[in-house]
Parts: C-alpha cells; sequence; structure tokens
C-alpha cells in the first residue's frame, strides 16, 4: 500500500513536470509567432481635443492598467528642428495612441495627458527617451517623469556587449521584428495634412516594440512565469529619470568592451511649487509716518536688528525708520506702496503658485541696471496650471520675436555649439578600431589610425590616444553665436526702445492670459514716467545711452509738465 502510494505520487510529479514544460513550450511558441508579427494592433489618432476627449476613457483605462508604455516622438527638421509632431503611446499588446501635438491648442492640453505623462508610477519607456522628454519639455511644457532607457536593461545581454544599440537592432536581436527605419519615413513630412498609412504604422511600430523589448528583457532577466515584476522594477529604479550614454572603452586585446556610465540624475525640469506666502504686506514708513513701502518681513525686522528703525505695529507688522530715506513714493513707485494678494493673478487660487516673470530674463538681463530695479511689478504668481499655459504661450511671442529680430531660437545657423567635422571624423576611426580592429583589413586600420595621429600630432596611436579619440566630443564653442535674447535686446535698442519690449511682454501677458486679479496700479506702461523723469533730471543713475529707452516726445512733455 505504501509502495502504491509512492508511485502515484510519483506519477502526480512527473505529470506536473511534464504539463509545465508542455505549458512552456506552447506560451514560447506563442510568442515566438507574435515576435513575427508586425502588425501595429489597435491605435487611436488624436488630431483634436474633440478627438481626445471621444477616446479618453478608454485611452485612460488601458494604460492606467498596463503600467508600462512605450513612447516615442516625430518632428519635423527643415533647417532647424520644429516643434514635436507627433507623440506616440503604446502598450506591448499592441495598443497605440497617435497624438498630433501641434494640431492641439497649447492652452488646452488635456488634463489627463498631462497627468498620464507626469505620472511616475507608470513607467515610460524607449530608446533616447530622454531628448524626447525634453523635447516635449521644451515645446509644449508637458513634463515626463518615470521615464527608461531600454537600452540600460539591454546592455548586459551578450548580443549587445561592445555594440551601438538602436531601436531597430533590438527590436530585430530580441524580437526578431524587423523595422522599417527607411530615410523616406523617417524623415517624412509629420506636419502633412493627412499622415499616410505608412507613416501611422511606422510611427506605432516604434512604441509598440519599445514596450514589447521592456517586456522581453524583463522575461528573461527573471523567472517570469513563478514571479511577478515588483524585484524587477526594484532593480532598475537606478536607471529611472536618468539620461543613457554609451562610452566605448578599448581594453589591452584592442577589442571593444562596451561600458555604459549613469550621468547625474537631471534636476526636475519644472520647480516645486511655492508653499509659503509670497507676500508678507509688512510696512516701511517714514519718521513722519508717511508709508514708503510693503515689503516681507525679512526685510522689515533687519531695520529693527540694523537699529535703523523701530517696531511700531504687529498687525500689520510695521517699522518706522529713524532716518530720511532717500525718496519719497511718487508717480510709478506707489506701486510699491499697495497691498499684494497671495493668489493666482489669472484664476485666483490661493495655493501652489510659481512666480512668473512677465518679462522674462533672457531678454531682461541685457536691459540698463536702472530697469533692473523694482522688478517686483513684473513677478507675479501664478498657480502651477496657469503658470504652465503662460509659459506655452510664451513660446509663440519668442517665435514672433526671432523673425522680426533675426534671432534664431537655436537653429542650426544659430547654436552655441557646432558639429566639427574633423572632430567626427577622428571619433569615427577610433571607434571603428574598438569595434571591429581585429576584422579591419591591416591596410585600411593604418588610414584609419593615421586619422588619429595626425590630429593628436603622435607618431603611434596608443591605448590612452585611441580611448581619448573615441570618447572625443565631436561639437566646438561655435564663436559667432550669439544668444536669442541678446539679438533681440539689440533690435529694440536701435528700434523702437527697450521700454518698448517691456510693453510687449506685458501686453502679451494681458492678452493670452487675461488675469482677473491683477495687483491695484499694475500697468504696461509701469516705471516709464519715472524713468524719463530720471533723464530729464539727468540722474547719475542714467549711465547709458538715452536712446536705446524709446522715451516718446509725448511722454517727455508729460512729465515736463508734472515738473515743479
Amino acid at each position: 500500500m505504501s509502495l502504491s502510494k509512492n508511485y502515484s505520487l510519483k506519477s502526480v510529479a512527473i505529470a506536473s513536470a511534464v504539463g509545465l514544460l508542455i505549458c512552456k513550450f506552447a506560451i514560447s511558441k506563442y510568442l515566438k509567432h507574435r515576435k513575427t508579427d508586425n502588425d501595429i494592433g489597435k491605435y487611436i489618432l488624436i488630431e483634436s481635443i474633440e478627438d481626445w476627449n471621444r477616446h479618453e476613457v478608454e485611452i485612460m483605462r488601458i494604460f492606467k492598467n498596463c503600467k508600462v508604455i512605450g513612447i516615442d516622438c516625430e518632428w519635423v527638421t527643415v533647417d532647424e528642428r520644429k516643434p514635436v509632431s507627433l507623440l506616440q503611446l503604446a502598450n506591448d499588446s499592441g495598443f497605440c495612441v497617435l497624438l498630433r501635438l501641434f494640431l492641439l491648442p497649447i492652452w488646452l492640453m488635456p488634463p489627463a495627458l498631462i497627468n498620464l505623462l507626469a505620472d511616475e508610477t507608470i513607467l515610460k519607456v524607449g530608446v533616447g527617451v530622454s531628448d524626447d522628454a525634453n523635447k516635449l519639455f521644451s515645446d509644449y511644457c508637458l513634463e515626463v517623469h518615470g521615464f527608461l532607457d531600454i537600452r540600460y536593461l539591454a546592455k548586459n545581454l551578450n548580443e549587445f556587449q561592445g555594440k551601438n544599440m538602436s531601436l531597430k537592432s533590438l527590436g530585430r536581436d530580441l524580437l526578431g521584428i524587423d523595422l522599417n527605419k527607411s530615410r523616406e519615413l523617417r524623415c517624412s513630412n509629420w506636419n502633412a495634412d493627412k499622415l499616410s498609412e505608412d507613416q501611422l504604422k511606422y510611427a506605432a511600430d516604434d512604441a509598440i516594440i519599445s514596450a514589447k523589448i521592456f517586456k522581453e528583457i524583463q522575461k528573461r532577466n527573471k523567472n517570469w512565469l513563478m514571479k511577478d515584476s515588483t524585484n524587477f522594477l526594484k532593480e532598475i529604479e537606478t536607471y529611472i529619470d536618468v539620461p543613457f550614454k554609451q562610452v566605448f572603452v578599448n581594453n589591452n586585446n584592442k577589442k571593444s568592451d562596451g561600458t555604459f556610465s549613469l550621468k547625474k540624475p537631471h534636476k526636475t525640469r519644472y520647480s516645486k511649487p511655492r508653499q509659503r506666502p509670497m507676500y508678507d504686506n509688512c510696512q516701511l514708513v517714514a519718521p513722519d509716518g508717511e508709508l514708503l513701502c510693503s515689503c516681507d518681513k525679512g526685510k522689515a525686522e533687519w531695520y529693527v536688528y540694523k537699529g535703523l528703525g523701530e517696531k511700531v505695529s504687529d498687525e500689520p507688522f510695521t517699522v518706522r525708520l529713524n532716518f530720511e530715506p532717500s525718496g519719497r513714493p511718487t508717480l510709478d513707485n506707489v506701486f510699491y506702496t499697495m497691498e499684494k494678494s497671495n493668489r493666482c493673478v489669472v484664476c485666483g487660487k490661493t495655493e501652489n503658485f510659481h512666480r512668473k516673470l512677465v518679462v522674462p530674463s533672457e531678454y531682461r538681463r541685457y536691459f540698463p541696471n536702472l530697469m533692473k530695479k523694482n522688478l517686483s511689478h513684473d513677478v507675479l504668481l501664478l498657480c502651477v496650471h496657469c503658470h504652465k499655459k503662460s509659459n506655452i504661450l510664451d513660446q509663440q511671442m519668442r517665435l514672433n520675436l526671432a523673425e522680426l529680430c533675426d534671432a534664431p531660437l537655436g537653429c542650426r545657423k544659430n547654436v552655441k555649439y557646432k558639429f566639427n567635422p574633423e572632430l567626427a571624423r577622428v571619433k569615427s576611426a577610433a571607434t571603428a578600431l574598438c569595434l571591429n580592429g581585429n576584422k579591419i583589413p591591416e591596410r585600411r586600420q593604418e588610414e584609419l589610425k593615421k586619422v588619429i595621429s595626425d590630429y593628436f600630432n603622435v607618431s603611434e596611436v596608443t591605448e590612452d590616444i585611441l580611448n581619448q579619440a573615441v570618447n572625443i566630443e565631436v561639437s566646438a564653442l561655435n564663436d559667432s553665436f550669439v544668444p536669442h535674447g541678446l539679438k533681440v535686446y539689440q533690435y529694440f535698442c536701435e528700434n523702437g526702445g527697450l521700454i518698448q519690449l517691456e510693453k510687449i511682454w506685458r501686453q502679451h501677458f494681458l492678452d493670452t492670459m487675461q488675469p482677473q486679479f491683477l495687483p491695484e496700479m499694475w500697468s504696461v506702461e509701469h516705471n516709464h514716467k519715472r524713468l524719463a523723469l530720471q533723464v530729464i533730471n539727468h540722474e547719475r543713475d542714467v549711465d547709458f545711452e538715452e536712446s536705446i529707452l524709446g522715451l516718446t516726445p509725448e511722454l517727455v512733455e508729460e512729465i515736463q509738465d508734472l515738473k515743479p
């Protein structure tokens, strides 16, 4: 009886083992079949806010459940890169959303999309995903958090040791899928009125394959039939939100030993909102009690600490100076005596603020010191949503100024760092020797070494020289580069004056954001009368050519009439 029972247990164990093997075999055959399937599955094309609203529930339900999203972007480059045209988001089952971002009003970007991209608990995977994230933020202020470059996961696989890893090679070697990466498709017009089926398939494939590659590597790294992905995800936390950089190092055997370096994690592209109030609304008063300005508590307490004033009230916190101030509030300066509200000047929300620079610092930094004083007029409080919206709308004004002032925004003709073909040849020669040194004909090896030795002015290409060459930067400082902000400043100094540039930005803020809660006396023409008065009086602070201000005859005449 005991023997029979033992035999029965063994039979069950053998049957279970066979069943598990059959199960694994069946699943592997299924996966193999899927690997050869290049169909993109279901995709949803979003070309308007109405399209998004129609499909939002389905999109969010699917993506919230899968927790891993393949991501990619397409754009047009003609002389300079245009804003991202198409954003692709997909899961590994073939569901893909294609968003034609350039057709969506930037001030109506769907909150669900914004939250999805910013959600750190949903992994966004791809090749070069850090660059895509930077472009999305630069063009649309869309923050992408929780992104992972899948090359970090593939670098330890045997088939990719010492190789440059592209999405095409990863898809071919890991999934058996040969992506169409023809130049005709890659560089096609992604801003066309209607995208072709080939364009849609190309775009969707890139995002879907990224998600599939992640799942395939996850399967290889873990006993995926027996365990969930929790431990695997913990292991890759080091690589999340970190740009990928591959550095080749040549070893003693002249073979490539691909090593990969982690860049320091970048700071968040969008600073955390301000939690505490910005305005304390404390008061400084003259010895005779006249109100001089409203200020923060730290500044008011400083006068008491230095013995320059005494506290005369707690509510509001008021300090009376014991000396005669250099000036009393007149004209535009009366603005600084007004109490300010700690709320968004656009919608009135009373928490989580960002400071909005109405005249961006990239222009203001070149202004005369006299125009940089009392800048708090152009520093306003905006809630997170309004601040992002305003920054997006500012980009259009920058583009307008770029065209008006012939001041390109970092296009190929106007970049701080310029591509150097000579350095590229040196790097290419060194990379070829590192990767395929033993396979290259001896004569060709000598030609490649000569390119390197000529550049470094050495007689022999040592291992150290080769390592320097393979990691050389192929871009050099562009001596002819002029920052966009400086060119705009120079243009207005000669055409209309800086006062006009200041008014343009202030009016732009009013027109685009339509603020309902601006501080009292906030004005497009703030400080211009004061500037005119200082110029007329030849005050010592006027240490620049007056013509760059662009003071109008009408303004000068008005100020002269106000003089005693």
